[in-house]
């Protein structure tokens, strides 16, 4: 709670005073088990193979020694940047040390690497939020962008864990299906939902997708659906400002510790550091780091990570 006061405070001096403060360390934390994945969605660098970083895992003794490092101060950590996560051979001990510290826990999974006995080490590991990405209710409509998927698996998938949660008397994780909305599966909202209720998952997510200058999906027609005001996916609805809550309370480090402003930087383009080599302690409060908030402050239009978000959640 202390380190969350400091953290709060210092983004609304800088807010309100344009003059970067950083006092605290960051309550969230994504970090990345792998940057490889086994599909080809278009929209995503790395299915499209256009991720220009390098693809691998991360070693158990890293994680360990992030983690060690931001104990008492992390309230979330979130198991996901790019890749599949579930592809990491240990993706269920990485769950089971971060419960250690006390940690919120979460992943986001294509759902074809789960298997019954993962399922049962999520559940007694304390995983508490598990999203599955189901865009389509039928294999047609599902591999238009989940390319090399396969929906019965997916859907197999979410029934091993809803067992495995009943069989332990678990409330957790808590099982999220999440359904991005393009032009091709936009009419299927209503079977959807229908979908959720029969697999029995805790919550269903229409999510508003991500559009990109190399993909090739399009936005939906209904505009509830777009985080776009225009038919081609190229201008956000929402009006840019000079500010970035996301900047003071979380922070993104990649599979080999590069330490990342947030998930929008695909190749750890505006990397602060590196975590393997240095201390994440000099690194967040670092002249990279202090830097880079700093332009955000005073003109965010010029970082070209920030041109295709829609900012997410905000104190103001």
């Amino acid at each position: 709670m202390i380190n969350a006061l400091k953290i709060t405070s210092s983004y609304l001096i800088s807010y309100f005073t344009k003059k970067v403060r950083l006092s605290g360390f960051p309550m969230a934390f994504s970090i990345e088990p792998t940057s490889i994945c086994n599909l080809q969605c278009p929209e995503c660098p790395t299915g499209a193979n256009l991720l220009k970083r390098p693809r691998g895992m991360i070693g158990i003794s890293h994680y360990r020694d992030l983690l060690d490092q931001l104990a008492g101060k992390l309230i979330y950590l979130n198991l996901y940047v790019q890749g599949e996560p579930l592809m990491h051979p240990e993706f269920a001990d990485l769950v089971k040390i971060a419960t250690s510290h006390k940690l919120y826990t979460s992943t986001s999974t294509n759902g074809h690497f789960m298997n019954q006995t993962l399922a049962t080490n999520l559940v007694k590991n304390g995983l508490k939020r598990l999203i599955f990405s189901v865009d389509g209710t039928s294999q047609e409509s599902y591999g238009l962008y989940r390319v090399g998927g396969q929906f019965e698996k997916v859907k197999s998938s979410i029934e091993q864990v809803v067992a495995a949660k009943k069989e332990a008397g678990s409330l957790y994780p808590l099982v999220v299906m999440q359904f991005l909305v393009f032009q091709h599966n936009e009419h299927e909202v209503p079977e959807i939902k229908k979908l959720a209720r029969s697999l029995n998952v805790d919550k269903l997510e229409i999510k508003t997708a991500q559009l990109n200058h190399f993909g090739t999906m399009r936005p939906p027609i209904n505009a509830r659906y777009s985080r776009y005001a225009d038919e081609l996916g190229q201008i956000l609805k929402r009006k840019e400002r000079n500010r970035c809550w996301r900047q003071w309370h979380s922070a993104t480090s990649t599979w080999d510790g590069n330490i990342a402003p947030c998930c929008y930087d695909k190749d750890a383009d505006y990397a602060m550091g590196n975590a393997v080599n240095h201390d994440f302690d000099k690194i967040w409060h670092g002249s990279k780091s202090i830097n880079f908030k700093d332009q955000i402050l005073k003109n965010r239009s010029q970082i070209n990570i920030c041109s295709n978000c829609p900012e997410g959640k905000h104190l103001f």
